[in-house]
């Protein structure tokens, strides 16, 4: 089968290929899906270059971590699933950008029937970790004031969405007026240029310096000290992502600073898995695995109201999977974008 293959470390546009692989085996609880759409995400780069990211690999290793398809083969316990077609987070966040991918029956749901292959592959990681980080975390209520850092991305598209669709006055930080517009278009009230605006006086001025109620932050790194300061009393920081972070957010941050600025930090992570106690230790505490249903089943009611959409920036071929996460890298892409295997 064909397959995106980091081969060595480095660079993506250098070390990102297509090749011809074995087919994986199915082991017990997990599933085989023949894939037709695989995402890019954020992680992808740093686990070529060898960087930091939450789920770290030696090449050769097939990259792709979230895919829509259908199962065609099963381990015990995970038979039920044979012939549905799925959206699923790959197995050890790997593999997914191949014909066939693995998956654990944790990370498998079915597809929306409103959403294609190419939708319904973009919209399990960006939109589950919204929904996490908003509803199960932040506890955001109607009427607050949401402010999502790195709003184009395919995350930050999603909180938006789902801010908007929770009666949250939303402001999204993004880099340049496309992407500015883009927010706007999602439902978001204002749109911070963070490369021409001052952040901390736009929320101001747009609160009535009441500040951010919750903010969902995609970006962190050096400009996580000032979106604290965006902050309102009492109010809600979840870090999501560390675009801009290159130990993907281990540099860590000054506790003083939440402490002087009154607002609570709420960590978050997509996964559900019955982790054993003892990865705590290692400062690891997964979601449940019967929060992923529940979260699922949410999501699609509002896909099926037309409330939320997952926003498609590039449908892409498999040859073109190296140029996309170095226009990625570069800040040269919005929203999610998405590999189609219908396209060769």
């Amino acid at each position: 089968m064909r397959a995106v293959r980091v081969t060595r470390n480095g660079p993506p546009i250098d070390v990102v290929e297509v090749q011809d692989v074995e087919v994986p085996d199915v082991e017990p609880g997990h599933v085989r899906i023949a894939v037709s759409a695989a995402s890019i995400n954020f992680g992808d780069i740093a686990r070529c270059r060898g960087g930091v990211a939450s789920v770290m690999a030696q090449p050769p290793f097939t990259l792709g971590m979230d895919v829509c398809g259908v199962v065609d083969a099963a381990g015990d316990g995970a038979e039920q699933w044979v012939g549905r077609r799925v959206v699923a987070m790959c197995a050890m966040s790997l593999g997914g950008m191949a014909e066939h991918a693995i998956a654990p029956v944790n990370g498998v749901f079915d597809a929306p029937a409103e959403l294609d292959d190419v939708e319904a592959a973009a919209f399990t990681l960006p939109f589950h970790t919204s929904w996490l980080a908003l509803h199960r975390r932040a506890r955001i209520a109607s009427g607050e004031h949401l402010l999502v850092v790195g709003g184009a991305t395919a995350v930050g598209t999603a909180a938006i969405q789902l801010g908007v669709a929770a009666g949250a006055h939303v402001m999204a930080v993004a880099g340049g007026a496309e992407k500015g517009e883009l927010c706007r278009s999602l439902g978001a009230e204002l749109a911070i240029d963070r490369d021409a605006d001052d952040v901390f006086d736009a929320v101001m001025a747009h609160t009535g310096e009441h500040g951010a109620d919750v903010c969902v932050d995609m970006v962190g790194g050096a400009a996580t000290e000032a979106t604290w300061t965006c902050m309102a009393h009492e109010g809600r920081y979840v870090p999501v992502g560390f675009n801009d972070d290159p130990e993907s957010g281990l540099t860590g941050k000054p506790l003083r600073k939440v402490s002087m600025g009154n607002f609570s930090v709420h960590g978050v992570m997509l996964s559900y898995n019955e982790a054993p106690a003892f990865l705590r230790k290692f400062g690891v505490q997964p979601n449940p695995v019967s929060l992923g249903a529940e979260v699922h089943g949410a999501l699609c009611q509002l896909v099926s109201a037309g409330k939320v959409r997952p926003v498609i920036g590039r449908r892409i071929r498999m040859d073109e999977v190296a140029q996309a996460l170095d226009d990625h890298e570069n800040r040269r892409t919005s929203g999610r974008t998405v590999v189609d295997l219908s396209l060769g």
